[in-house]
């Protein structure tokens, strides 16, 4: 398969790099490999949504993909939520996208800027109706993920984006992900690992390296798995 891993930073994939065979590179953000019958294309994004946007909006008007993934860490909103648990996320959202009002925020779509249910949305959601047929990837549990500008800590912000959206993990690229791969027909999953919960930002709770681990079995598993199939 022709597959595209998107991810925001290089450490969130770096253990990924070592079992790939490097084949060339296109500038700083894109490099080519190789691994078992695949070959993978790595676009670096770097942090943030409107990044993402932009390299994946060029990337994908020029090259085509059997298959395209994110893969990164995130934060939950669950304390429930063990950190370390990989996810693949079906749904996501622009959090906070639209206009605060005094204490009610509205956003685009209840501001009538936006149709809800006009492509590439549904119900203001962007929604991976389609997802790989895989098993590694149908054990994980599914999640719904809200996209942010910035990591909030005020408890009333937090709050209200779990009021809002009733959603499972924050990132900061993943509906600029889903919007570009719905825009350009191409199959994709998303899948997070989970390094810290929403709103904390002591960094000694975090637990990246672990959340890195398991984000890179999930990927070794889900890549074989996908070369086995590709068998003739």
């Amino acid at each position: 398969m022709r597959i595209l891993l998107v991810t925001a930073t290089i450490a969130e994939i770096r253990p990924l790099l070592s079992r790939l065979t490097f084949t060339g590179a296109e500038g700083e953000p894109l490099r080519h490999y190789r691994y078992l019958s695949h070959e993978i294309d790595i676009l670096v994004t770097g942090i943030g949504m409107v990044h993402t946007a932009f390299h994946m909006g060029s990337l994908l008007q020029k090259q085509h993909y059997d298959l395209a993934m994110n893969a990164g860490i995130a934060g939950a909103y669950s304390p429930d939520t063990k950190i370390g648990s990989v996810f693949q996320v079906t749904a996501e959202i622009f959090g906070l996208l639209g206009v605060e009002d005094e204490e009610n925020y509205l956003s685009l779509f209840d501001l009538g800027l936006q149709d809800p249910d006009s492509f590439p949305y549904k119900k203001g959601w962007l929604v991976n109706v389609k997802p790989p047929v895989s098993v590694v990837l149908q054990k994980l549990t599914a999640a719904r993920g809200v996209t942010v500008n910035m990591i909030y800590t005020h408890h009333d912000t937090i709050a209200t984006l779990k009021q809002m959206y009733i959603a499972d993990l924050e990132s900061m690229e993943g509906a600029a992900f889903f919007f570009a791969c719905l825009y350009a027909g191409v199959p994709f999953a998303e899948i997070r690992s989970v390094s810290n919960y929403v709103a904390e930002r002591n960094k000694s709770h975090w637990n990246v390296p672990l959340a890195v681990q398991n984000l890179d079995k999930t990927l070794d598993h889900l890549l074989k798995e996908l070369a086995d199939k590709s068998k003739p």
